[in-house]
């Protein structure tokens, strides 16, 4: 087993570097080899298992995803659709399973990869409650407004050929492997391609990743820009968003994924084994808003909360 962690790039890696290295530098390097009892110190085993939390938002966001990729494999497959009714069970049975496995320190210390325990629950915090009431008010419109987009409109037209459902792949800027995974992606009859991101958050909620999946969709599937579109479905709102791409958006996302590269390769002693340089240069951003979130914050002395 390696010593040191794969390098490679993605845009949640680049958003926890900007949030604060130290978290980064727990996340990336500190966790790694912790998931082994013989490979890993306890400071690395600690920190894997503080890696594994899942805030109850991170949590709904996924599932929410899993109901929108099974409801569409689902369509693919036979033409037919999961009952609104099915998928908000099956979205509160699987959140209600995460609540009572979260009861269970032990179980989840044990096995902290495949036993789910939400960080609401293992810090006590006391916005518990709120999130909770939250996230069920959520669900039902998820849920509610899944059949009425007009993304689920068209794709389950008999002329519209799905490419992509939540697939891996990597493609490779500045010899750095990038991940590229796209809720959905389909081809109209006229032949422009539509990249889907499903949104369980805010309205302004865009990411620059989506300029990537544009460049990731030009390449593998030989298609000029003019024929791609960026649709982001609000799933709380039942509303969307469309942007067409230029070269010149292309151009700014990968000089800003170039940035980033330097700027982590900058943290590293050396970056052909990806070995970082001493915690401390690590740099700590504490803030209120910051930290109480942050799944690090029982192992790190510079926590605001």
């Amino acid at each position: 087993m390696a010593k040191y962690p794969q390098w490679s790039y993605s845009q949640s890696r680049a958003n926890m570097f900007d949030e604060c290295l130290r978290k980064y530098y727990f996340h990336y390097y500190a966790a790694h080899n912790g998931w082994s009892e013989k490979l890993g110190s306890d400071e690395q085993i600690h920190a894997y298992r503080l890696k594994q939390l899942r805030n109850f938002y991170l949590l709904f966001g996924d599932l929410a995803h899993r109901m929108c990729e099974s409801a569409l494999r689902q369509w693919e497959e036979s033409q037919t659709a999961p009952r609104q009714a099915f998928l908000l069970e099956q979205m509160r049975k699987l959140l209600n399973e995460a609540y009572i496995q979260s009861q269970d320190v032990e179980a989840w210390i044990n096995n902290p990869k495949y036993h789910t325990m939400l960080s609401e629950i293992y810090y006590g915090d006391d916005t518990l409650n709120s999130r909770i009431a939250t996230i069920k008010q959520r669900q039902e419109e998820c849920i509610r407004h899944l059949y009425d987009t007009l993304t689920w409109k068209e794709v389950t037209r008999r002329d519209m050929k799905i490419l992509e459902i939540e697939k891996w792949d990597t493609m490779i800027l500045f010899d750095t492997k990038v991940y590229v995974k796209m809720d959905l992606l389909y081809r109209k009859p006229d032949g422009t391609v539509v990249i889907v991101d499903w949104k369980t958050g805010r309205e302004d909620d865009f990411s620059d990743q989506l300029y990537l999946y544009a460049s990731y969709v030009q390449e593998k599937y030989n298609m000029p820009l003019d024929k791609i579109q960026i649709r982001v479905e609000y799933l709380v709102t039942g509303e969307h968003k469309e942007y067409r791409i230029t070269t010149e958006d292309i151009g700014k996302v990968e000089q800003s994924i170039g940035r980033y590269i330097e700027e982590m390769k900058s943290c590293l002693d050396d970056d052909y084994y990806n070995r970082p340089k001493p915690e401390s240069f690590f740099t700590p951003m504490p803030s209120q808003r910051k930290c109480k979130d942050c799944n690090f914050r029982e192992i790190c002395e510079f926590r605001a909360v």
